[in-house]
């Protein structure tokens, strides 16, 4: 009978619980039923339109429906709390998989050498694991911001190390043959950031660029006019994105508003505007001024005209300049993320990876 050990009855049975908990977490069945349940949540939230006001799904699933769809947080899956605790869980099966994935093939490389199949499945698993932590930290981190910088003008965007200045040096358009539809539009911009020399940059339509961890991609352009509404004793510049209506006076039968668009190349047939082209050829604006539902007084101005709207407001045609919308996204996931497929990649490609046969080669002496 060999020697008593204290507590080896409760060792054994924690233990054996211990490893039931380990082979629970990192089961595939546990990973399937958690993939079926996030993939069931994903089709709800493609069925179901996210994040919008409640009087919608009351039109479009009835009250009762719209009450089990908030109640449930279908209106906004990506951000409710079951769709957090599914992904918690299902890293969490993940990371116990590829750890005993990995210590798997440790145990068998001792034991029978270095083999590059053995290494393919943690490999992959590894990469799972990294995948998910860069799409954690993409979604956590991600920003992405919108400017519309006219020419000359300069805007503060974030990024790492403080971020930096960024200046529209210039903005030019290459259209077709109708001078209509743009076949190109690029930004020249100027990149400035405290103690290191400016960085001159051009960004183009599916070419972005890249500075301090921020991608600048080229999205839209327009015209930004400048325009002086004057009543004599005071007078308001203003800065209008190709076209605006301006609440002049707010009364129960009706607004009076005031609308200002720019035409760059402007015409005119049979008494209505129109625009030639979208160049800079002969640049007016046309300005309306609208009681209700019916326009009182209609004008058009060259730059630097002015004309009365209605006594003693008159309006005056300043200036013009291009200004291009530029999307900003700096997302630090994006590299992980990449980190993570390329070892998927591998994981895969040595999965398939077999030792060869040793063939046992006779020899005869001469």
């Amino acid at each position: 009978m060999g020697p008593v050990v204290p507590g080896w009855p409760h060792f054994q049975l924690r233990n054996m619980s211990k490893n039931r908990i380990i082979r629970f977490l990192s089961s595939i069945r546990l990973a399937i039923i958690l993939m079926a349940i996030i993939a069931v949540l994903c089709v709800i939230a493609t069925v179901i339109p996210q994040k919008l006001d409640d009087s919608h799904y009351t039109s479009q699933f009835g009250a009762i429906g719209k009450s089990i769809i908030t109640f449930l947080g279908f209106d906004h899956v990506f951000s409710s709390p079951l769709f957090f605790i599914l992904g918690i869980a299902f890293a969490i099966n993940l990371f116990v998989c590829t750890y005993g994935r990995i210590e798997i093939a440790v145990k068998r490389t001792r034991k029978s050498g270095a083999s590059v199949g053995i290494w393919g499945s943690p490999i992959l698993h590894l990469g799972l694991c990294i995948l998910l932590v860069g799409v954690a930290l993409s979604l956590v981190s991600k920003h992405e911001i919108y400017y519309e910088i006219p020419v000359g003008e300069t805007v503060t965007v974030a990024g790492k190390d403080g971020g930096f200045a960024l200046t529209l040096n210039d903005f030019s358009v290459d259209y077709y043959e109708d001078n209509i539809s743009p076949k190109q539009y690029k930004s020249a911009v100027t990149v400035h950031k405290p103690k290191l020399e400016p960085v001159p940059m051009e960004i183009q339509v599916n070419s972005p660029v890249k500075y301090n961890g921020v991608s600048i991609m080229q999205q839209s352009f327009g015209w930004e006019i400048l325009v002086t509404l004057s009543t004599g004793q005071a007078s308001t510049q203003l800065k209008i994105k190709d076209e605006d209506w301006i609440v002049m006076n707010e009364s129960p039968e009706g607004n009076t508003i005031l609308g200002i668009a720019f035409y760059p190349d402007y015409d005119e047939e049979q008494g209505i505007a129109q625009i030639r082209s979208h160049r800079a050829d002969n640049p007016h604006i046309v300005w309306v001024l609208q009681e209700g539902d019916d326009p009182v007084a209609i004008d058009t101005l060259a730059q630097g005209e002015t004309s009365l709207i209605q006594e003693p407001l008159s309006i005056t045609f300043d200036g013009y300049r291009y200004y291009s919308g530029l999307q900003m996204k700096y997302d630090p996931g994006i590299p992980i993320i990449f980190c993570g497929f390329l070892l998927i990649c591998l994981g895969l490609l040595m999965m398939y990876i077999r030792p060869g046969k040793k063939t046992a080669v006779k020899t005869t002496d001469a």
